[in-house]
């Protein structure tokens, strides 16, 4: 059986406890201010810890510039730049045809002669009235002088005159049809004729062709006629010289869009100096129209929402939402108008983990080039991984925080 404390003991006991537990009480604040350094000391640690794991790890891809080039196909027919199918104002019989097919002409060059006998006789007879009708009208004058013909007579005879030179100019006129000569310079076709065949104005005689230039003529979308003028360069092909391109410009653009079609009529010109086309040859043409400079994205960078386009720009580590607009899509490439210029950083991968103005750790697309990464890409050196390294980072990109 344990032995009670005397008195002693016990009042010894209570005065410690309250000697410690006064002591306590005068240094409360010291001791909660030692307690709350311990607790956070190991913050900061923590936090930057935290910090790491919410940041999002996602692959960019470097904004370019390119121009918006377009080329247009169009398919026409060629044709003279002067081509004449050529037939007689009379009939007659053919007398003279010294034209051949294959003969360069100039304009006023004889190509035929009809027979001339009764044009000649009507110009004779003409100019025989003529003669005639001044005599006649000098003696009205004379008499006249002599107060023995009225001023009446001498009127008639002036008007007679007249009425025999414009007979004389008639005659000469059709005497001058029955020699036909070329309208311009140009090259004769085949002729439909011969020496001796008798003619009509329906008789079809010959062709001819000023080649010099040769004009197809095509249409192009109503939606392209701000970017085409006048001078533009093109090129077009026919199956006649297979692999060869042919050099030529507008010439003409038509004065309306049509209706129904919604196309405008343009016109290309070809030089043909050394006369290898011909009319008639069918011509494909491609027509470039060259476009403004826009900043270019790859599709994957391309997000939709509710009919908006946008893009995950990476600006100082954070990731922005910034809405852009579709111009064109080329090949792997998405060409685009907004707020972008090249050399900025968009996100290609890891999409799904982003919100507006999150933290993120990147790496460059393999596809980019290395140089289009900001300062966040890891040194060379540390890309010479071996298989087993480089096999995680294809499953997790890695990147530091600037």
């Amino acid at each position: 059986m344990a032995k009670p404390w005397s008195l002693t003991s016990q009042v010894v006991i209570l005065a410690i406890a309250f000697g410690l537990g006064g002591a306590a009480f005068l240094a409360r604040d010291d001791l909660g201010e030692a307690l709350a350094s311990l607790q956070k000391t190991p913050e900061p640690e923590a936090k930057s810890k935290d910090h790491k794991s919410q940041s999002a790890p996602v692959i960019v891809a470097k904004v370019g510039e390119k121009r918006d080039d377009l080329m247009i196909a169009a398919i026409g027919t060629a044709r003279a730049k002067r081509s004449v199918t050529i037939f007689s104002k009379t009939e007659g019989e053919i007398i003279s045809f010294p034209a051949a097919s294959g003969d360069r002409v100039i304009e006023g060059q004889e190509l035929l002669k009809l027979d001339l006998t009764n044009a000649t006789l009507a110009v004779d007879y003409a100019r025989k009235a003529v003669d005639d009708a001044q005599q006649k009208h000098e003696r009205a004058l004379y008499l006249r002088s002599k107060n023995v013909s009225s001023t009446a007579n001498v009127e008639d005879a002036a008007i007679a005159v007249d009425r025999a030179k414009i007979q004389l100019r008639q005659a000469e006129e059709a005497l001058s049809e029955r020699t036909i000569r070329a309208p311009f310079n140009g090259i004769v076709g085949i002729p439909k004729v011969e020496l001796g065949d008798r003619i009509n104005p329906q008789t079809e005689l010959l062709t001819l062709d000023d080649r010099s230039e040769l004009y197809v003529e095509f249409k192009v979308p109503e939606k392209f006629l701000p970017r085409i003028k006048l001078g533009d360069r093109l090129e077009g092909r026919t199956p006649g010289y297979a692999g060869k391109a042919f050099a030529g410009i507008i010439g003409n653009i038509d004065s309306r869009i049509d209706p129904v079609s919604r196309t405008i009529m343009v016109r290309a010109i070809f030089p043909n100096g050394d006369d290898q086309l011909r009319p008639g040859m069918s011509f494909t043409i491609d027509l470039p129209l060259p476009g403004k400079v826009y900043p270019f994205v790859p599709e994957l960078s391309l997000q939709w929402n509710l009919g908006d386009s946008y893009v995950w720009l990476v600006k100082d580590n954070k990731a922005k939402r910034t809405v852009v607009t579709t111009i064109r899509r080329k090949n792997e490439i998405i060409l685009i108008d907004g707020p972008l210029k090249a050399g900025d950083l968009v996100v290609t991968e890891g999409v799904q983990r982003l919100r507006d103005g999150k933290d993120v750790v990147y790496r460059a697309d393999r596809n980019d080039e290395p140089e289009s990464i900001g300062s966040n890409d890891p040194p060379k050196s540390s890309r010479q991984e071996s298989g087993a390294s480089k096999a995680k980072s294809d499953t997790q990109p890695s990147g530091r925080k600037g």
